[in-house]
């Protein structure tokens, strides 16, 4: 497939919000590895720094998928994000974790209690979706994961030091829009506990020559489902015992 031009191409969607019904056939990633070759593609002509990760899978034995957070599209809580009349604003409830300390590539696989020992923060997160195409379902999984995985913006609470007792696999969620609550959860995420996603993560980044660096925020996949938020509107993701994150959506 034709790297470089998806790469270009999906840049200029997501720029113009002019998004696409399809593509050409070969501009269409075959697999996991040339989706990765396509979001690396898109981090090369940005040149935005990472700021963070979203891992996340369809079951809790299926291999998990990745896409980097730019620095550009990460803001604290309570956030502010600029959004046209024609961004789909489609917002999930979520919990992250800032990593703590250096995760570099090595020889031997990072463990699952390595990689939970050096996530330092707990945090309730806001990932707001986007979309290089009309109907994403219409696409081949492979080219909504060449497309950043979907992601818009994230918005990250406050950070949570004394979190480890908690229950991060499925705590109570809500999701609220102008004081409204819309949603609420309690089964956790499709791709099962935060520990596996964040390990295979680690590994993942590490291959790829990007390895998770302390700071980063690494969300883990959506508690609430998604929801569409009008434009204006604020938004408010509430989790039992970890806390809150808000969003506004303005012009």
């Amino acid at each position: 497939m034709d790297v470089d031009r998806l790469a270009e191409k999906l840049i200029a969607t997501r720029r113009s919000l002019d998004r696409l019904a399809a593509l050409a056939p070969d501009e269409i990633p075959a697999n996991a590895a040339e989706a990765y070759a396509v979001q690396d593609a898109i981090l090369k002509r940005l040149g935005v720094p990472i700021a963070g990760w979203k891992a996340g899978a369809s079951s809790p034995t299926a291999e998990p998928q990745a896409g980097p957070i730019l620095a550009d599209r990460m803001q604290p809580s309570p956030a502010r994000f600029a959004m046209p009349a024609k961004a789909f604003r489609t917002v999930e409830g979520e919990i992250a974790f800032t990593v703590g300390r250096d995760l570099p590539a090595r020889s031997q696989a990072y463990s699952e209690d390595e990689v939970w020992e050096a996530m330092a923060t707990l945090h309730v997160g806001i990932e707001v979706l986007e979309s290089s195409f009309i109907d994403r379902r219409k696409l081949s999984e492979y080219a909504v994961l060449g497309d950043l995985l979907n992601n818009g913006a994230y918005c990250c609470g406050t950070p949570l030091k004394d979190w480890r007792a908690i229950d991060v696999a499925t705590p109570a969620a809500s999701i609220w829009i102008d004081g409204k609550e819309v949603r609420r959860a309690k089964a956790g995420t499709p791709g099962g506990h935060p520990k596996r996603l964040l390990t295979w993560l680690a590994n993942h980044a590490a291959m790829r020559g990007l390895p998770l660096k302390a700071g980063m925020i690494i969300t883990t996949g959506s508690h609430t489902g998604m929801l569409d938020a009008p434009p204006g509107a604020t938004v408010e993701a509430r989790f039992d015992n970890i806390g809150s994150a808000t969003l506004t959506f303005t012009a």
